[in-house]
């Protein structure tokens, strides 16, 4: 099944009533497992923000309830070059029994449909380059890349999620007209083998050992010299957390050295890898520093 809207079972579109705003809320509170109502967006920010432009963008399953959402605002995007007109996607929650339906994806996929319609071609928003089934979703379903690294983002947070380690985020840009986003955005992504990336010369940046319980532990770094590059993180922050929160901050810590020093010589990130080793699955950025092809159509 793609991952498009058109395959969606449920009721995509922007939120209407106080009520559904409301609803909007609760739901940040739920995913987020937030202690209070600070790190929420509230209901009235989201109203003034869609009134702007900006998307409060729902899903509602069969009986008319709140599911999913993707929450956006208008920007600029100043990084070098021409001022870009954009959307920021502040967050994208999915109630964890409906995770499995691929709602996520269809939410950004019509998220890029409005934007479109409204002549931006670009959507960027933050996340834990630590966590893997946001990387694959970002880097391999949507077909985003990742170049800006932003530590310490947002400050210490509070929420059973981010609690305990830095806020350290990626920012994505998902370039709507690239042509690896319009494939992504048709059909099922193409998907990256470890192995073969090897084979053509992608250089592994660290050897990983794991301990007695499985636990992942970065026992080398090597110097990038490839114009591709791998580096591996844990197929599980949360699981490396709940152990050992030393070696979560550790990984937090080598990575945000490595991915600065990346992207500062040039590379992005640009796919992601989850595959089998061992009878162990792992995870890997896959940084290149190839030149990109963003399918910009603005003159």
């Amino acid at each position: 099944m793609s991952d498009s809207p058109t395959a969606s079972p449920f009721t995509l579109r922007l939120l209407k009533t106080w009520e559904e705003f409301l609803a909007a809320e609760e739901l940040q509170r739920i995913v987020w497992q937030m202690p209070d109502w600070r790190d929420a967006v509230p209901a009235n920010f989201m109203i003034a923000a869609q009134k702007c432009g900006g998307m409060a963008l729902g899903a509602f399953d069969p009986q008319g309830q709140l599911i999913g959402l993707a929450f956006s605002f208008i920007g600029l995007d100043e990084h070098g070059g021409p001022r870009t007109l954009r959307h920021h996607s502040h967050m994208l929650a999915v109630l964890p029994e409906y995770r499995a339906q691929k709602l996520g994806a269809q939410l950004k996929f019509k998220q890029r449909e409005i934007a479109l319609a409204q002549g931006i071609e670009l959507v960027t928003w933050t996340y834990d380059p630590l966590l893997a089934l946001n990387a694959n979703l970002n880097l391999v379903r949507l077909g985003a890349i990742a170049r800006r690294y932003y530590p310490n983002a947002y400050g210490e947070m509070t929420d059973g999620l981010n609690a305990g380690l830095a806020s350290d985020r990626f920012e994505v840009e998902w370039w709507l007209n690239a042509p690896r986003v319009e494939h992504c955005a048709t059909g099922n992504p193409a998907r990256a083998s470890w192995d073969a990336l090897v084979r053509a010369g992608a250089q592994e940046i660290f050897d990983i050992t794991w301990d007695a319980k499985n636990l992942p532990h970065i026992q080398r770094e090597h110097e990038r010299r490839a114009p591709t590059a791998l580096m591996e993180i844990p197929i599980d922050l949360g699981a490396v957390k709940q152990d050992s929160l030393e070696l979560a901050q550790e990984w937090r810590a080598r990575t945000r050295h490595c991915l600065e020093r990346a992207f500062a010589n040039g590379y992005a990130a640009i796919d992601f890898v989850i595959t089998q080793s061992d009878a162990r699955p792992r995870a890997t950025y896959v940084l290149s520093r190839e030149p990109l092809d963003l399918g910009i159509k603005r003159t």
